[in-house]
């Protein structure tokens, strides 16, 4: 069984929603929070240092040596400046848990800054919703301290996915998440918005019942694999959406992004076969196309 250092005095880094969720479970959990670390003071700020019984500061110093770990809850905007302020401060082998929604490269220069200070770095990647479940909502780790970031969440209740790959790998997993939650959140509202003018939302979600019991990933590779056969006659059914968004009154602003992906089919020789091939071989296809056309542009 593999055991970690215990961390019993960690600095807290931010003072907003999530910054609060994980202060507390670091005092509950027993953990000495000496610091708390914000860009500027404000009573919020200074209310949540009491509450941890922590130095309210503005920058780290010399007294940051005496950390076993580092907890930083800032805006993605603000995860590397951040990082650069405070890694020099600390000593080797502290763990610096990152839980920013930070651009994925700047993740990669963080990990490589702190392994010039012999820190180790945990790119915590958030997977769910702070304000509904706390501390103990899902996280995905990656980089070097993951697993020992991992072991300590996962003891404060949290379920913790670690990944094999280096720091940065959990927020692209996090985007790419998101890019398929996000999406799907803007074609269901607009989805739902028509079949209400329509009068069919109960019966909507009948005729996508199918759906759930497919399975997700199902879907999407099924999907992958007939658009080259099928995609030129689907770009018809995507106009036939659209008119009918038009007559209901509601501006097709997703419908629009999904009616120019099949119309770039349709004009597109490259992705268009007479059958169906795998998925790998579909996901080829696609790739040298993006590829081809770079190259052209």
């Amino acid at each position: 069984m593999t055991t970690f250092p215990l961390l019993q005095r960690v600095a807290l880094i931010g003072a907003g929603e999530v910054a609060r969720a994980y202060g507390a479970a670091l005092k509950l959990a027993g953990v000495q929070t000496p610091f708390l670390l914000v860009r500027r003071a404000s009573p919020a700020a200074q209310e949540l240092a009491d509450q941890l019984g922590a130095q309210l500061c503005m920058q780290a110093d010399a007294q940051w040596r005496e950390l076993d770990g580092v907890l930083s809850a800032v805006t993605g905007t603000q995860a590397a400046v951040v990082a650069k302020g405070v890694m020099p401060h600390l000593a080797a082998g502290t763990l610096y848990m990152d839980l920013c929604t930070a651009e994925p490269l700047d993740m990669e220069a963080m990990e490589v800054l702190a392994r010039q200070q012999n820190v180790e770095l945990a790119d915590l990647a958030i997977m769910g919703s702070v304000p509904t479940t706390g501390a103990q909502t899902a996280l995905l780790a990656a980089g070097q301290g993951a697993a020992r970031a991992a072991a300590f969440w996962q003891a404060q209740g949290a379920s913790v996915r670690l990944l094999p790959g280096q720091a940065g790998d959990a927020m692209r997993l996090k985007l790419l998440r998101s890019l398929m939650t996000k999406g799907l959140e803007a074609l269901g509202i607009e989805n739902l918005m028509l079949a209400e003018r329509m009068g069919l939302r109960s019966e909507l979600y009948e005729v996508l019942q199918d759906l759930n019991e497919r399975g997700l990933q199902d879907f999407m590779e099924s999907c992958l694999r007939s658009h080259l056969v099928h995609g030129v006659r689907r770009r018809d059914e995507v106009l036939q959406v659209r008119r009918q968004l038009e007559l209901a009154g509601i501006a097709p602003r997703v419908t629009n992004g999904v009616l120019d992906f099949f119309e770039h089919t349709a004009q597109t020789e490259a992705l268009q076969r007479p059958q169906a091939v795998g998925t790998a071989e579909s996901l080829e296809i696609f790739l040298e196309e993006v590829q081809g056309s770079a190259s052209r542009s």
